[in-house]
């Protein structure tokens, strides 16, 4: 897969597309904001795209309404919020129930393949630096529900890994059940094993050999620059990833070209060392983060244009 995630249809979709031809994209990450756009869909299959459609799973849009209440319960009983994210306590039964009736209804688009997002516990990780031991995490969820179901498990650990574990298993399901012919992937965090002594499975419940099980593929979010680290982390972390799969899942990593939280901007000769990077540890498989960053800057159209020239396809 060789591609780039969006979230809007484009306005000028027939030069966007031969854009994306010549860029050699093949793959598409597309957001909620593009599934009803039947006609959009359409074009996509016509035109040879493997379509991603992205599920957000305890993250509500930017256009649900949800009070604290709905919300994770950290440690100190605060609401689990930190500027736009937001996570949906995993015990509530109606926000599940409606997320799997919604990837029901999305199992039935003309799409390639659904790939779960937000599925773990509660963390901005985004702004931090994976390899800052000085971190101090965020965990949840310690609600009078969440707290009584831990009861039933050895640890807090085994605890969330299930809850993450059994709503994979559950998608898998639905999805087989609606089309048997559609993949499923899953968003992961970027962190090694052993990163914040084991924080991915203990912290966030994404316990990467148990969910191999049930997906097609991972997508990492290997944003290095937004962390704080060098580009040569992408390869460190698919490699840990690779280790702990057997290599027997393709690990599609994302990668960003744009500043994101950070005021350091990112060089062109950056950018070019985040693609080569991604597409060797990807074994030539990587999507970018995101469209727009792409299109509204002509330099890192330009690069990918250049580059495109030395991707046999």
């Amino acid at each position: 897969m060789y591609g780039v995630k969006l979230y809007a249809v484009p306005e000028n979709l027939d030069a966007t597309i031969e854009l994306w031809h010549r860029l050699k994209f093949d793959t598409l990450f597309i957001g909620q904001g593009c599934k009803n756009d039947s006609a959009f869909l359409e074009r996509l299959q016509h035109e040879g795209f493997f379509v991603n459609l992205v599920e957000p799973v305890f993250l509500p849009g930017d256009d649900v309404q949800v009070s604290d209440s709905l919300l994770s319960v950290t440690k100190d009983g605060l609401p689990a919020r930190d500027t736009w994210v937001r996570f949906i306590c995993p015990s509530n039964e109606e926000w599940l129930s409606s997320f799997y009736s919604r990837l029901e209804s999305d199992a039935k688009l003309n799409i390639s393949s659904l790939s779960l997002d937000f599925i773990r516990f509660f963390q901005f990780w985004e702004v931090i630096n994976p390899e800052d031991n000085s971190v101090k995490l965020t965990e949840t969820c310690f609600c009078p529900k969440c707290t009584e179901q831990r009861k039933k498990f050895s640890s807090d650990e085994e605890w969330r890994v299930s809850v993450i574990n059994s709503v994979a298993e559950k998608s898998r399901e639905i999805i087989r059940k609606t089309d048997a012919g559609k993949k499923m992937g899953l968003h992961t965090v970027p962190w090694k094993k052993s990163t914040f002594d084991g924080a991915a499975r203990r912290v966030l419940g994404q316990d990467l050999e148990a969910l191999s099980k049930y997906v097609d593929f991972f997508t990492p979010m290997t944003y290095h620059h937004m962390m704080g680290t060098k580009v040569s982390y992408i390869g460190e972390l698919l490699e840990d990833f690779y280790s702990r799969t057997d290599s027997k899942i393709p690990i599609i990593p994302s990668v960003q070209l744009k500043k994101y939280y950070r005021e350091e901007d990112i060089s062109i000769q950056e950018n070019l060392e985040t693609i080569k990077t991604g597409l060797q540890y990807g074994k030539n498989n990587l999507v970018f983060f995101q469209w727009k960053d792409i299109e509204q800057n002509k330099e890192i159209t330009a690069l990918l244009e250049s580059f495109a020239e030395t991707i046999d396809k």
